[in-house]
């Protein structure tokens, strides 16, 4: 490089004396340029800069070469890493979704759903306007109804759509909506519109023009205004369309005392809820209060807050809903319980890979103490042993995560039946994700490979060649067998939650509903019979299948309103009672036992005035006899307690059973006042269940031609509520039995090289009468001993967690049965008695004099 340097700097000079400095600096170029030769290229060892590289490239060599040689450790180290790895991406994948919620909405930080109270869900209808007009704070509001399913008239095509919400025309200024057609100001403003889905328009006008288009909704002529792109499936808000207000009083204006809407909110960038919520108190006094005073008949609302009247609302963010507040969420379901379990699960997982990897990669680098030694005595540095045992733990690690990504691939429509979800083989090759893979690699690399490259390295060549580092290795036992325990700790936890989560839900499902939800049919939409639904009864009660009949409001295990109801008392108490409305059959079709006081009479048209409680209900009331005792809405709807039945469970076992009222409606579905309250009819069937319901659908259709034909087994019903915890429960034996697959699959390997170590140990005790079982049983002794010290972890780490995730459920098995603790240890001790003794068996059996002619 000098000569040629020179040379050009020569040349250089004397063009700038003789030709100029321009020609001389553009002839400088063309010479560099020329004088360029292959031959110039030194080799990476010529360069002291490269060297590093140089020596790299001979790690990597002597890597690959120490994987060939030991081909069944290498396997089961690649491939155990591999599997634990594959069932984290597939975890972290379903966690970073779960933590995405609602993420795509414009100032998502500013926007909050006001709840009820501290958590209700219902607000009034004048809420969102009059916070807007008081409080500067709230920049937007926006109240929403549903969702609902309804029946489309496109042309001569009838669909029946779900997941249908009504909302106000600022609704596009709260959640970000992509209009492909129409615009967002104005779709909403006028009654009678709606915004359809893209997906949706595309269904109803085969892929053309869907705005100005006219659909009828359940017989109502409707506009298409807009048609947005679907929103993200991250969303607690999920929708396939949105109708337009009608402009009629109660929607509008509406009262302070019914709740029938979600509200949403936007503050101002400066605002903050705790701003506003120091506001409520003083504005449900001026807003709420009459209203509250009116239907409570107290005199004052000091007296009413005094007698322990509540009214709030709060300001509960929009990103926290899928996960903190599920019940707030508009059709999602997600628990931030879920998600902690979860992320300790994938760290479990990931930590037995890890262990296994460690433990053989310790245990095989003891063996390797005389080469450490030759290499010490032939000039190698301790930094260029500790870059070599570095650069094999990472291989190992960058080959097991190409393994992995190919394992998740094909697990992905496997898990995704089991999440629920529908992630894409396209997510797990995203930069980003691939990133945080080779980085987690990486680290898990050094510091799996941390240990042996340090411990090694750090032997006396004389000692290392005479196999005495080898023989005093008694730290790398030490350490090995404490991972160990620590995996058996972590399967034990794994398969002890396990069992208790499969427990309760059986205990659930075993659960007396307090009535007969078996062999009980629920039709739906039976609002759009109108009149004729007193004769589709009058009908069904011919079908000699069809045992009785009874028209409801609501049904079980559906959502199910609350009313506000106050006592007749000198100092009247409050409380929203659960509200149904049905017919004098109800109590016969579900098999309700009526405990005090008599049933509606279908006859007595006063009985409209008459309620049944719940025995939750007389208790919260304290009456010792509450038969002829009244309940008042205000404004003079007194009701008078005819009977009270026997507590029934009207939702989710996970909750308790609330005081809950029940109110008469006349055959022909009109309930107090001349409202139509006739939604759903209930039957008690017998016999064969589908030709039962084919009789049904059969009437039906001949009542009403137009409008499809929808049903639900109320038991089914009923388990449906624990689709989520049956999903959470699968999820976790499938990540249950992976890590103990895995923790076997590296306890099979460790005994092999324990046991491969002892060989000629093992074959002295038989030589000297040892028999195979004495043999068998002296290995495996040790290796209980430690599912032991696992088992004194884990059984009490387990309690305390699965007795805080029991916390969630009103009705909760029996923790105190020892089977749940002991039969997951002594399955896991199974595992390893039989992974350890059949590697102990096999090595035991084996001619000793294999083992002793070189010595």
């Amino acid at each position: 490089m000098e000569i040629i340097e020179g040379d050009a700097y020569e040349l250089f000079y004397k063009r700038a004396a003789t030709e100029g400095l321009k020609a001389a600096r553009r002839k400088f170029s063309w010479d560099v340029f020329r004088f360029f030769r292959f031959r110039y290229i030194k080799g990476l060892e010529d360069f002291n800069s490269l060297n590093n590289i140089a020596m790299f490239k001979n790690y990597l060599k002597i890597s690959i070469r120490s994987l060939l040689k030991q081909k069944f450790y290498s396997f089961i180290n690649i491939s155990g890493l591999a599997l634990g790895l594959a069932a984290c991406l597939l975890i972290v994948l379903y966690i970073s979704h779960e933590l995405s919620y609602d993420k795509y909405h414009k100032d998502i930080d500013r926007v909050y759903r006001v709840a009820n109270g501290q958590s209700g869900n219902w607000t009034p209808a004048r809420l969102g306007a009059q916070m807007k007009a008081d409080f500067p704070e709230v920049e937007e509001v926006a109240r929403i109804n549903g969702p609902f399913s309804q029946t489309f008239k496109v042309g001569d095509k009838i669909f029946k759509e779900e997941r249908g919400f009504s909302a106000d025309s600022t609704f596009h200024k709260i959640f970000t909506m992509e209009f492909v057609e129409g615009r967002a100001e104005g779709a909403l403003n006028k009654p009678n519109t709606i915004v359809l889905t893209q997906s949706l328009a595309n269904k109803f006008f085969d892929y053309g023009q869907a705005l100005g288009q006219i659909i009828y909704i359940d017989g109502e002529a409707t506009m298409v205004t807009g048609v947005v792109a679907d929103p993200p499936k991250n969303t607690h808000f999920y929708y396939n369309y949105v109708l337009s207000y009608p402009h009629d009083f109660w929607v509008t204006v509406g009262n302070w005392t019914g709740n029938a809407f979600f509200t949403y909110a936007k503050l101002t960038e400066q605002a903050t809820p705790e701003q506003v919520h120091a506001k409520i108190p003083d504005f449900v006094r001026e807003h709420v209060g009459p209203a509250l005073i009116k239907y409570s008949g107290h005199a004052t609302y000091d007296d009413f807050l005094a007698a322990g009247g509540k009214k709030s609302f709060t300001f509960i963010p929009m990103k926290d809903l899928h996960l903190h507040y599920p019940h707030l969420a508009l059709g999602s379901s997600g628990s931030i319980d879920n998600v902690y379990i979860f992320s300790a699960v994938a760290l479990f997982i990931l930590l037995i890979a890890c262990i296994n990897f460690m433990n053989l990669s310790t245990a095989r680098s003891a063996m390797r103490s005389k080469e450490v030694g030759m290499r010490k005595v032939l000039g190698s540095l301790r930094g260029q042993l500790v870059g070599q045992f570095m650069t094999e733990s990472v291989l190992v690690c960058l080959l097991s995560s190409v393994l992995a990504l190919l394992i998740a691939s094909l697990g992905l429509d496997g898990f995704n039946q089991l999440a629920n979800r529908d992630f894409e083989h396209a997510q797990l090759f995203e930069v980003a994700t691939l990133a945080k893979l080779f980085a987690l690699m990486i680290v898990v690399g050094l510091m799996a490979g941390s240990y042996p490259a340090l411990v090694l390295s750090s032997f006396q060549p004389i000692k290392a060649l005479k196999g005495e580092a080898q023989a005093r290795g008694k730290g790398g036992v030490l350490l090995r067998k404490g991972l160990v325990a620590f995996q058996f700790a972590i399967s034990i936890f794994l398969m002890v939650s396990t069992v208790v989560v499969f427990s309760q839900l059986q205990f659930l499902k075993k659960q007396d509903l307090g009535f007969d939800a078996e062999q009980v049919l629920v039709v739906k939409n039976v609002s759009r019979l109108g009149e004729k639904a007193q004769v589709m009864t009058q009908r069904l009660e011919q079908v000699p299948t069809v045992q009785s009949v009874s028209l409801s409001s609501q049904y079980p295990s559906e959502w199910i309103s609350d009313w506000g109801y106050q006592t007749l008392e000198d100092n009247p108490r409050s409380y929203s009672f659960i509200n149904m409305f049905a017919t004098a059959g109800f109590l016969e079709t579900m098999n309700i036992e009526l405990l005090k006081g008599r049933n509606f009479n279908r006859q007595l048209v006063s009985d409209t005035s008459n309620i049944l409680i719940n025995e939750a209900a007389a208790r919260w009331l304290g009456w010792e006899d509450p038969i002829g005792k009244k309940l008042s809405r205000g404004n003079g709807e007194d009701y008078t307690i005819i009977g009270v039945m026997k507590d029934f469970n009207f939702n989710s076992l996970k909750r308790g059973i609330s005081p809950f009222v029940l109110r008469l409606m006349t055959d022909d579905g009109h309930a107090e006042g001349g409202w139509y309250a006739g939604n759903y009819l209930a039957l008690k069937v017998s016999g064969n269940f589908q030709e039962t319901v084919s009789s049904v659908e059969d009437i039906w259709k001949e009542t009403i031609a137009d409008e499809p034909f929808e049903y639900v087994f109320l038991d089914d019903s009923f388990n449906a509520l624990y689709e989520e915890e049956e999903r959470f429960g699968q999820l976790f034996t499938a990540s249950s039995g992976l890590a103990i697959a895995i923790a076997c699959l590296g306890l099979f390997a460790l005994a092999a090289f324990t046991l491969q170590r002892r060989f000629k140990e093992i074959a002295v005790r038989k030589v000297l009468g040892a028999s195979v079982k004495s043999l068998t049983l002296m290995v495996i002794r040790n290796f209980t001993f430690l599912v032991f010290i696992g088992a004194v972890i884990a059984i009490p780490t387990a309690y305390l967690v699965m007795k805080g995730w029991l916390a969630d459920f009103a009705y909760q098995m029996n923790l105190n049965n020892p089977l749940i603790w002991l039969l997951p240890a002594l399955f896991v001790a199974v595992i390893a008695w039989l992974t350890v003794g059949f590697q102990s068996v096999k090595t035991a059996m084996s001619n000793p004099v294999k083992a002793l002619r070189s010595e």
